[in-house]
């Protein structure tokens, strides 16, 4: 009898379960909410995977527990989601291919090579160096770089706004970014894109190998101002904490409306990586993607994590690929030399 009735404890365990599976569902909706018109219901996009991961524990729960029915609920959930919505865990690697044509992307945030000593550790310049050089990728974008004496890369191509080395002239340097691309191969052709109203951008530069071009852009949008290491994660109180989050997601929809609208000019095929600071639940992700190919849900395995945070693994740095490139392999690394973590993909080229 007691495997067929439910206590009072598992009725309100039940009611919770409902609540959580219904965020879930709704969670399907939000790639589809633009900011500007749904800033509130958009912050639901940065709990997905907490609805995600408890969905998951209820299922488990109610067959520890023996009851059949109430683990429909959020396994009918689950499914759907598992249908509609980019996957939080990735089982295994996508088939790597081992044609010899082939080039590396990596994407690093550097948090300014901890220039405020976040980290209680010297020189991360040089260990970050040191990283890059074993790695040894292809084309290198960074995010939040600056000009350092201790950090210089064995490239023989590389785009550097700091370093007034890039085709488009920027006036008043009013535009200035903290982004920089190296590559291996030559560039051939390379600007900035403007976010109008905004003092930052987006980068991008043709790339050459073996007579066919790649168009690379390197982005960093909007930070949503969430520091983990802080209570309120870096703002007074909760209030102010929604506040700027709303802001930030708007201004990133203003951000990725320009973005779309430069690429739509590009006669080469994309690739588009860095930090979108957003994750792959939100209006900005689907809207940034389109139709390109997420790199890590391609041939990633894992959570993906590219962010230190500690409640549940997030990520929100991508490389997104030409759906007519074929993604070889996709690599999420672990080391500590930023609040960002480095992701690399392997692309046949």
């Amino acid at each position: 009898m007691a495997k067929n009735k439910l206590s009072f404890f598992n009725r309100i365990l039940f009611l919770i379960n409902t609540l959580f599976a219904v965020g879930l569902l709704f969670s399907l909706l939000l790639p589809k909410l633009a900011p500007e018109q749904f800033g509130f219901l958009s912050l639901i996009s940065l709990v997905v995977p907490i609805f995600i991961i408890l969905n998951v524990f209820f299922v488990l729960y109610w067959i520890f527990s023996g009851f059949k029915k109430q683990l429909l609920q959020s396994f009918l959930v689950l499914l759907l989601s598992y249908f509609f919505m980019p996957q939080l865990y990735k089982f295994s690697d996508a088939d790597q291919d081992k044609e010899v044509s082939s080039l590396s992307i990596m994407s690093y945030n550097v948090r300014k090579f901890n220039m405020y000593k976040w980290i209680k550790t010297d020189s991360i310049e040089v260990s970050i160096k040191n990283f890059i050089k074993k790695e040894n990728p292809d084309i290198l974008v960074l995010q939040e770089y600056r000009n350092l004496k201790n950090f210089v890369l064995d490239y023989p191509y590389y785009i550097n706004p700091l370093l007034d080395n890039y085709s488009e002239p920027v006036e008043n340097n009013k535009h200035k970014t903290d982004l920089a691309i190296y590559s291996k191969y030559p560039i051939i052709n390379n600007g900035l894109i403007k976010y109008s109203k905004f003092l930052a951008s987006s980068m991008f530069v043709d790339i050459v190998k073996n007579k066919d071009t790649l168009r690379v852009y390197n982005f960093h949008l909007a930070s949503l101002g969430v520091i983990p290491d802080e209570d309120y994660f870096g703002y007074k109180d909760s209030k102010n904490l929604l506040k700027g989050i709303r802001h930030s997601f708007k201004i990133q929809q203003q951000q990725i409306d320009t973005l779309n609208a430069h690429m739509k000019t590009s006669k080469y095929k994309i690739i588009l990586a860095g930090d979108l600071n957003n994750t792959a639940y939100s209006w900005a992700y689907k809207n940034i993607k389109n139709n390109l190919q997420d790199s890590f849900l391609k041939a990633g395995k894992g959570f993906g994590k590219t962010y230190k945070f500690k409640i549940f693994p997030l990520r929100i740095d991508y490389i997104f690929v030409d759906k007519n490139i074929q993604i070889n392999t996709h690599k999420n690394y672990q080391e500590k030399y930023s609040d960002h973590y480095p992701l690399k993909a392997t692309i046949v080229f």
